[in-house]
């Protein structure tokens, strides 16, 4: 029992107490509950007048509704949202929190939309014509006789919907929104413990939806109290986010004399980095005061790169050197910092396959067959054209995780992982006799599926630092680069180092 305690005591002060981590948590849970409620607020609004085009006499406006409700039904919300951001509202120049709240809005008033529709429509006509005998216009009908029973009758369903759109906004990170899923995502790429961050997010998913009926039921059955209450706390919850942040308004002096001269330029600057990536730490350590967008995948980058999302990009000098088309569409600075090393990475205590695939690497490096294969990667204008490495092992299995982020390094071709990564490790499983079977996931979940036991090991650009040492075993390198910046073409001028 006291070993158990003391795990939780450590896993509580590593993921919240070190770096007040906790402020992360608290500033995407602001965030959340923002987007949440102005998408339930104007999501009701449009719910309301899709609900009056449905109804309404004129056949036009009816087919319009029916045809927004199928679109909105049909499109799945996480496509949407990347659809809104990249393309519908991206010359608005909107940041992702609008559009967030825009597309969970439309999502849901399609929905908000016909269940006021059915309740209107199972309300006897005889009432409405009751009303109108009395005297009463159809306006004073609908809002003194048909809307009271209309919001008794949905609470429950449309809670259950409001509630749905809380936990469809986990996915805003998609867009570089860091809401609360984000940021227990970042803890995770920081400490590598799948546990801890994950369950503090669902119980504070599950608070905030409790406390959402609580208040909505409140509202609804005249229970000032309750719903006052659950009304504070939420408010509470929200505010505790404005808390400033030691990433975002303290200057460590002494780290700041080694910055190197270009990431002082980066203050206010926006700059999309993947998220939990080598490129990610470096950015919140020298440049915390710059708008930093986690992506989770190098086409997004580019992509917000091109449309104008972010001002730069923070990757590796391998995407500009293994691909052409990306060279010539930006301009490249280099960061001036010294290269990295990247290894795979195998649970602690898995000394032996570690210790295997490092006499691998020795054979390879020896007789030729590295560079061989590093030739036939890097040396080759069309990776995507390159046969998809084939195995032949018919031995016992390896389960390897790995994020396909970076043609030629790794990436998808005909639906398989290849690349260069994929061509070192099949050569390894062939001479072993291996079979291999690949876990595709972002990159701030290889580490933990190797700790959880998920994964033999991973093998996805994983650099190799101090505190990543701590929680998995590393390879020697097999390949190195150098973090770089990249700007739209012709704007390389942008960032000028004045030492």
């Amino acid at each position: 029992m006291g070993s158990f305690l003391n795990t939780i005591a450590n896993s509580f002060s590593n993921n919240l107490i070190v770096e007040q981590r906790y402020q992360m948590i608290l500033e995407g849970l602001q965030t959340t509950l923002f987007i949440t409620f102005s998408a339930a607020i104007l999501g009701t609004l449009l719910g309301g007048l899709v609900c009056w085009a449905r109804m309404s006499r004129r056949p036009w406006l009816r087919r319009t509704a029916i045809l927004y409700i199928d679109l909105m039904r049909g499109t799945p919300v996480l496509v949407f949202l990347m659809l809104m951001y990249y393309v519908f509202m991206s010359p608005l120049k909107a940041t992702g929190v609008t559009v967030a709240i825009v597309t969970f809005a439309m999502n849901s008033s399609a929905y908000i939309g016909e269940i006021l529709r059915t309740t209107i429509e199972g309300i006897d006509k005889g009432q409405s014509e009751a009303g109108l005998a009395l005297g009463y216009t159809p306006g004073q009908v609908f809002v003194r006789i048909i809307l009271p029973q209309v919001v008794r009758k949905i609470m429950p369903v449309y809670i259950g919907e409001i509630i749905s759109l809380l936990k469809g906004t986990s996915i805003v990170g998609y867009i570089a929104v860091v809401d609360m899923t984000r940021a227990s995502d970042l803890i995770r790429s920081r400490t590598f413990d799948a546990f801890f961050p994950l369950i503090l997010t669902a119980a504070i998913y599950f608070l905030i939806a409790w406390l959402i009926g609580m208040l909505l039921n409140g509202i609804v059955e005249k229970r000032r109290t309750r719903s006052l209450t659950a009304a504070v706390i939420l408010l509470l919850l929200w505010s505790l986010g404005s808390i400033p942040t030691v990433m975002k308004h303290y200057e460590d002096k002494t780290m700041t004399e080694t910055v190197p001269p270009i990431f002082r330029q980066l203050e206010g600057k926006s700059v999309g980095v993947v998220v939990g990536s080598i490129q990610d730490i470096t950015m919140t350590r020298y440049a915390p005061k710059a708008n930093i967008k986690r992506l989770t995948t190098l086409t997004d980058l580019l992509a917000s790169l091109e449309n104008g999302k972010v001002d730069y990009v923070c990757e590796e000098t391998t995407v500009v050197v293994a691909n052409p088309q990306i060279a010539e569409a930006v301009d490249t600075i280099d960061a001036g910092l010294p290269p990295m090393p990247i290894s795979a990475c195998f649970r602690l205590g898995n000394t032996e396959l570690q210790e295997d695939f490092n006499n691998y690497l020795t054979d390879i490096r020896a007789d030729g067959t590295y560079q061989t294969i590093h030739d036939r990667w890097f040396a080759h204008t069309d990776a995507s054209s390159i046969p998809v490495p084939r195995q032949k092992g018919t031995g016992s299995k390896l389960t390897i995780a790995t994020f396909p982020g970076m043609l030629p390094y790794n990436f998808i071709c005909h639906g398989e992982p290849s690349g260069f990564e994929i061509d070192l490790l099949t050569e390894w499983a062939n001479r072993r006799k291996y079979r291999l079977e690949y876990l595709v996931m972002d990159f701030a979940s290889q580490i933990p599926a190797v700790q959880t036991g998920k994964a033999d090991m991973a093998i996805g650009g994983i650099y190799m630092t101090e505190e990543r040492q701590k929680k998995v075993l590393f390879s020697e390198e097999y390949f190195e680069s150098r973090i770089m910046f990249y700007t739209r073409k012709g704007e390389g001028y942008k960032l000028i180092i004045n030492d």
